[in-house]
């Protein structure tokens, strides 16, 4: 996601930073009241959306490509988000709050987006936005939804996390607390004032594998980072195919095509060859 303080807004543009959290600050006080979000942040998503007049349908599925986490686009006045639900759970939430800042500024008038029809969004990536303005912004925007700065030193005191020295193991329960990758997470403790630029970098080069063995080791932040091939979602498809069956306005034959087909999707990628129902939203 992020190779260093320096692809950070908090260090590139100071005063456009603070302006990104009197933003995040003014929707977690509308849309998410005193909670840590972790994964809740699809129905916090999906209610601000609804609030907003639109409807949303969330995807997910493995989409095979490990530069690809999530997009957003609007057809005919329905909000679609997809995420790739092969990246760990911890990276999906983040992407689910990155394509919320553009949301945001989308129904918030901030920016002019034809909106019954059209692409949304390109499809964005948290590693190819990363050194792009709006992706900065839409990182930090992502990282102070997700750990809010009075949740963030309010749980660093009931831990005992002290900032002259934070290690690894520390980073580890705030992103169990969080649910927050990560790099997204050293980044925080940066944005706060708790560690400092060359510590963001000492943070950074320890090796991937080196962290996960850390989790694997301590149980920390382990459940966030199960990747969801197998939580497979096509938002209301479901339900709109049996209303249309219900309704006599789509062939039965039709429906039924569409429905083997969906299935067929699904069990190339669980191997459940006998599932006999199709998930829904609630997936």
């Amino acid at each position: 996601m992020f190779t260093g303080p320096e692809n950070s807004l908090y260090v590139k543009d100071k005063p456009k930073y603070e302006a990104i959290r009197k933003m995040a600050n003014g929707f977690n006080s509308n849309y998410t009241g005193s909670n840590i979000i972790q994964d809740d942040i699809f129905h916090v998503m999906e209610n601000y959306v609804s609030r907003q007049g639109m409807a949303m349908d969330l995807f997910r599925y493995p989409f095979g490509d490990d530069d690809f986490c999530a997009c957003a686009f609007i057809r005919e006045g329905r909000l679609f988000l997809a995420l790739n639900s092969a990246m760990p759970l911890a990276k999906q939430i983040f992407a689910a709050a990155h394509e919320l800042y553009h949301l945001y500024r989308y129904f918030e008038n901030l920016v002019p987006v034809p909106r019954q029809t059209g692409l949304f969004l390109d499809s964005a990536t948290i590693d190819e936005n990363s050194a792009k303005t709006e992706g900065m912004e839409a990182n930090a925007f992502a990282g102070l939804i997700l750990v809010p700065s009075r949740f963030l030193h309010e749980q660093m005191d009931i831990f005992h996390i002290c900032r002259e020295s934070t290690g690894i193991k520390d980073v580890l329960m705030l992103m169990e607390i969080f649910a927050t990758p990560y790099r997204a997470t050293v980044f925080r403790l940066f944005e706060e004032n708790v560690i400092a630029e060359d510590d963001v970098r000492l943070f950074f080069r320890i090796p991937e594998n080196d962290v996960l063995s850390q989790i694997n080791l301590t149980g920390r932040a382990k459940r966030w980072m199960r990747t969801t091939e197998d939580e497979i979602s096509f938002g209301s498809l479901n339900e709109n195919m049996d209303r249309a069956l219900r309704l006599g306005t789509v062939d039965n034959r039709r429906i039924c095509q569409d429905k083997g087909r969906i299935m067929e999707i699904i069990n190339s990628i669980t191997g459940e060859a006998d599932r006999t129902h199709f998930p829904g939203t609630d997936r």
